[in-house]
């Protein structure tokens, strides 16, 4: 039974006082400035916060308002585009109370002693009782050691559904005061064991009535290949070049779009091979700050600095900030992407606006800011990133590939107008990688063996095969590969 709304709307101090409420718990949640959360601000094109991180905004406002669980509040996610449209949802069911920045807790959970096995039997059959709920399925596939996203295909939406109706029978804080790590979510027993740290269990069985949509199958994702070496060389990476003879030792390096998938692996080479790397990442500030740590704890150095390429106004205030810290700009690689996957009749000219303005305008304005900054030091290299969708036809990359093939021709352009100032523009073009992209592919199960088939050793690229590329670019020997477009698609093209 859905939550039944106050007979008269809010007054307009009323409201004013709720989206003051909603701003301050939306910069502890992001941890963004207050004065950068305008109440009109697209959520996720200008804020880059998506779903997961506002179901931990919404975690928290419930936990100050009272308010039901969000799966009976009944609000259509497409009502939720600003900071002012939650606002408005919310104080339709509230009669609002002025929330003190104090009492939005800033400090980490204490765990209690870990519970005695007896008690993590329970937690873990009522772990099981809840994913059964939230996602349909049935209890007996449930196995705790499968990998929720590889076996299960619950992702991080479908998992913090799980953890909404956890936190409400277990009366744990909210999910951001948790200090849990994504990575360590990895199964079923991975959740009980994360929660129970903080819960004295109780053996009673969880009945969840929940008002869900359908799942839409149990699709399950692709599986990487065995390692066919590129493990192995990784670990070897650091052990091979010493601090003062690693090849990219007293360069600085921006990859955009770098907290997570491909442009993380790249980020973490570059690292490795002694670079400071300029971690970007939009959507997700947590993941951005999370490659930068890993590769500061994995002995490298890092800064993570958040923005949308395809933000005129973020981008410029990236590259402010790169000219601020370090005054100049050796490498920057144009990873940052977006696009629709899907057949032609169902993009839209938002679909292709936005895939243009982060792809081919973000590119653009890009270079030439970088462009500015390698002035300085009498040169640097460009790197841009493509597909050889661009030249050939892949089900559903018709949005992707049309700005893809305009990143080729831009990458010439820049690599003629640019070579007075002795600065390299190359493209790579791959292949499908193995990775989180691929697995989001509309009829993956049936394309990723088929483009398997296609590739030479029946194995796709894996990330780390364009990072290997992407650093050979980058190193000083290379000098006369300038406005190239370079093809890693495990000879797939060979056959296409």
């Amino acid at each position: 039974m859905f939550l039944q709304n106050i007979p008269s709307s809010a007054t307009t101090s009323e409201l004013t006082s709720v989206l003051t409420n909603v701003q301050r718990v939306f910069a502890e949640v992001t941890r963004y400035p207050l004065e950068i959360l305008e109440t009109q601000a697209s959520l996720e094109e200008d804020l880059g916060i998506d779903s997961v991180k506002l179901g931990e905004v919404f975690s928290v406002l419930r936990e100050h308002y009272k308010l039901p669980p969000l799966t009976q509040l009944n609000i259509p996610q497409q009502q939720l585009r600003t900071i002012s449209d939650v606002a408005v949802a919310i104080s339709q069911f509230v009669v609002p109370e002025k929330i003190e920045p104090s009492s939005i807790p800033n400090h980490q959970l204490e765990p209690i002693p870990s519970p005695v096995t007896s008690d993590f039997t329970s937690v873990l059959a009522n772990v099981q009782r809840v994913f059964a709920e939230v996602t349909r399925y049935p209890l007996e596939i449930l196995e705790a050691q499968a990998s929720l996203e590889e076996d299960l295909g619950i992702d991080s939406v479908k998992l913090g559904e799980v953890f909404s109706v956890l936190r409400e029978h277990y009366k744990l804080p909210p999910l951001t005061q948790l200090n849990i790590p994504q990575q360590q979510l990895r199964t079923i027993s991975d959740v009980a064991v994360a929660i129970s740290q903080f819960i004295v269990s109780n053996d009673f069985p969880v009945k969840v009535e929940l008002s869900l949509p359908e799942v839409n199958g149990n699709r399950k994702t692709a599986q990487l290949p065995l390692s066919d070496g590129n493990e192995q060389v990784k670990s070897l990476t650091s052990s091979l070049y010493q601090e003062s003879n690693k090849p990219l030792a007293h360069k600085i390096a921006l990859i955009t779009g770098s907290g997570r998938g491909l442009g993380k692996v790249i980020a973490q080479h570059l690292a490795e091979l002694g670079a400071t790397v300029i971690v970007n990442s939009f959507h997700s500030t947590a993941s951005g700050e999370e490659t930068a740590a890993e590769i500061i704890a994995n002995g490298g150095k890092a800064i993570h600095i958040w923005g949308s390429v395809a933000n005129e106004t973020q981008l410029h205030q990236l590259f402010d900030k790169i000219e601020a810290e370090f005054g100049r700009l050796d490498f920057f690689i144009s990873n940052a992407s977006n696009g629709m996957l899907a057949p032609l009749e169902e993009i839209k000219v938002e679909h292709l606006d936005k895939a243009f303005h982060t792809n081919v305008i973000g590119l653009h304005q890009g270079a030439l800011r970088a462009a500015k900054l390698m002035k300085k030091q009498g040169g640097g290299k460009i790197i841009t990133l493509s597909t050889n969708a661009a030249h050939r036809y892949i089900p559903y990359f018709g949005c992707m590939a049309t700005v893809k093939a305009a990143v080729e021709a831009l990458t010439r352009y820049l690599a003629m107008e640019f070579e007075p100032y002795n600065i390299q523009v190359n493209c790579i073009s791959s292949g499908p990688v193995y990775g989180e992209l691929i697995n989001k592919w509309p009829d993956s199960e049936k394309l990723i063996p088929y483009w398997e088939s296609i590739s030479l050793g029946n194995k796709l690229c894996m990330p780390e095969d364009v990072a290997d590329m992407v650093s050979y670019l980058l190193r000083e020997e290379v000098k006369r590969i300038n406005g190239s477009i370079l093809l890693i698609d495990a000879g797939q093209s060979i056959h296409m």
